[in-house]
């Protein structure tokens, strides 16, 4: 069963700066196509979210995943969604606070 996709507004934003990166240093098609292929591995990871690796801590049921050995994106996959918590380009380091403010956030809407 393919569970619906949520990226954090804070996530989505850090996708553009992503692309906005890439294109600054590659150029604008580079960066289309990366964050293109970024989307569709998020389309795939909602039929199958129990990949990644599954870590403790502060956020219940957090994973990470890696993404074309560049970008780490940590996610959630709950019952009935999959709730996209961050993007981390390049060994940017993964805040457990930030991120449980992310799931904070979007489970009180």
């Amino acid at each position: 069963m393919t569970r619906p996709l949520i990226v954090h507004p804070d996530a989505a934003e850090e996708l553009n700066q992503l692309y906005d990166y890439i294109a600054e240093q590659a150029g604008p098609a580079r960066a289309w196509m990366y964050v293109s292929a970024i989307r569709s591995f998020l389309n795939d990871l909602c039929t199958y979210p129990e990949r990644g690796s599954l870590r403790g801590g502060v956020v219940q049921g957090l994973r990470i995943i890696g993404f074309r050995r560049r970008l780490s994106i940590a996610f959630v996959a709950r019952e009935n969604y999959v709730l996209v918590l961050g993007f981390f380009y390049a060994g940017r380091n993964i805040d457990p606070t930030l991120l449980t403010e992310r799931v904070r956030s979007t489970t009180s809407r």
